[in-house]
């Protein structure tokens, strides 16, 4: 029987590695014993994993302190992406995976976009800094999983969280709604309904909200020059600044910072 998923305080996993490979030096393992959450996603050929038969389209799981052990098939030996963590917070994601209880062994969608991530992984394991590997992983289990009915709900509170996340602390960037459907593989539209849904504005005007919000905070706060001010809040020109935050406050920065004193 299933696990029910529990969608309170799910938080985004901190990943430690993910890799590709095909070579059947690097895709078998064991029999040993891991404290680590793994999982694997079978792009192509076969193999054997705790003695179960699977091939592409076919993932399985392990946990910490399971018994493992996995290795290619001879004649047609597989390649698999792998995804590494030890976040207890893993686990929510597990569930969704939706594996059979006794082996382990899921299914997934959309092969085909895997593969794409794994060509970018070049057969190499990815040493990234956590965002890009939360990158990955939000990418790849949208690929994978989101799609089934039973956690459709809860991941969008995922990626908004992600979203909002990475907009604070990249307020600094030229941020657009492309970039974000980019990092975490979905298109606009979705994107869209999720930021109406959660905060009750397009992702768009939360963008500038929290530049407008930054660059008021700087202006009243701070002596910093509105053109200081406006690279602190991803514009590269001054008199782009001042244009966009003039149409959103009413004022221009100079006028906003003299009416604060």
């Amino acid at each position: 029987m299933h696990q029910m998923i529990s969608t309170n305080n799910v938080q985004i996993p901190h990943i430690y590695t993910v890799g590709f490979s095909s070579s059947p030096r690097v895709t078998r393992y064991g029999p040993s014993v891991r404290n680590q959450y793994i999982i694997h996603y079978v792009l192509s050929g076969k193999g054997y994993f705790n003695g179960q038969a699977l091939g592409r389209g076919y993932g399985f799981l392990i946990t910490p302190g399971m018994e493992e052990e996995y290795h290619p098939d001879k004649a047609d030996p597989w390649s698999f992406l792998w995804i590494i963590s030890e976040d207890p917070s893993m686990q929510y994601f597990f569930d969704c995976h939706r594996t059979d209880s006794v082996t382990k062994i899921f299914s997934f969608h959309n092969p085909h976009e895997i593969e794409a991530i794994a060509r970018e992984l070049t057969s190499a394991v990815v040493f990234a800094s956590s965002s890009r590997l939360a990158e990955l992983f939000l990418h790849i289990f949208h690929c994978c999983v989101e799609s089934k009915p039973v956690v459709r709900k809860s991941v969008t509170k995922i990626y908004f969280d992600f979203s909002v996340n990475y907009i604070k602390t990249n307020l600094h960037l030229p941020l657009t709604v492309e970039t974000l459907c980019q990092m975490i593989g979905i298109t606009q539209p979705y994107l869209y309904r999720i930021f109406k849904e959660e905060a009750g504005c397009s992702p768009k005007q939360y963008i500038s909200s929290a530049k407008i919000a930054r660059a008021k905070k700087l202006l009243s706060e701070t002596e910093l020059s509105v053109s200081q001010i406006a690279d602190s809040v991803g514009f590269q020109s001054v008199l782009d600044f001042s244009k966009f935050f003039s149409r959103h406050e009413k004022l221009s920065p100079s006028a906003y910072r003299n009416a604060c004193r």
